[in-house]
């Protein structure tokens, strides 16, 4: 099985961030769990805006897009800018809206049978919340499934929490990274079902 891990910080790969280091210990769990992980940090590409498959210019998206294709488990991480959810991950989400129509072999929609998860850090800005409903309900109206508890949410800075307090955004982390593995294992052994609709 196959996880992208899309970072959509406005920082630059190179930068440590709260937002990478949640997604950090995501990556490990799904390691140990022998799912093959592609992180790719979206501030370090080149992606126009559009809700549109098509392409114009000199676009990276092709390269984002076969990485989402390809996977069962794709993980958006963001951190909160003024209230919200980043403007890349709003660029990603939007891009991916331009597919909506498109259907795989069966007739589905292209993302049938993946799963799809949020991790959020406010830092203490606040926010988190809303942005993690704003991108369960964009992933679910493209086809994505989402699992109980799929977004794991961080309230604080990191160098200001507690062990205590970073044990448990650690244990949320844990919690929608195994939740998404289960349900990836669960469509893998039984994809959701072709309905004959009646016209």
């Amino acid at each position: 099985m196959k996880a992208v891990l899309l970072n959509c910080s406005l920082e630059k790969g190179n930068k440590s961030t709260d937002t990478e280091k949640l997604l950090h210990h995501s990556a490990h769990l799904f390691q140990s769990e022998e799912i093959d992980v592609e992180r790719i940090h979206l501030r370090d590409f080149h992606i126009n805006f559009g809700i549109t498959p098509k392409l114009d210019g000199e676009d990276d998206w092709p390269f984002i897009f076969e990485k989402i294709l390809e996977a069962d488990i794709v993980l958006f991480a963001t951190p909160i800018a003024m209230g919200d959810k980043t403007s890349i991950a709003t660029l990603i989400l939007e891009r991916l809206q331009g597919y909506r129509h498109m259907k795989n072999r069966k007739g589905q929609g292209i993302f049938y049978n993946k799963v799809g998860g949020a991790i959020v850090s406010d830092e203490g800005d606040g926010g988190a919340p809303l942005a993690a409903q704003s991108i369960h309900y964009r992933l679910s109206m493209l086809g994505f499934t989402l699992p109980p508890h799929a977004s794991a949410i961080c309230t604080k800075h990191f160098e200001d929490a507690t062990a205590r307090e970073w044990a448990c955004v650690e244990k949320e982390v844990n919690r929608m990274t195994y939740n998404l593995i289960y349900f990836a294992e669960l469509l893998d052994f039984n994809p959701i079902p072709v309905l004959e609709l009646e016209e």
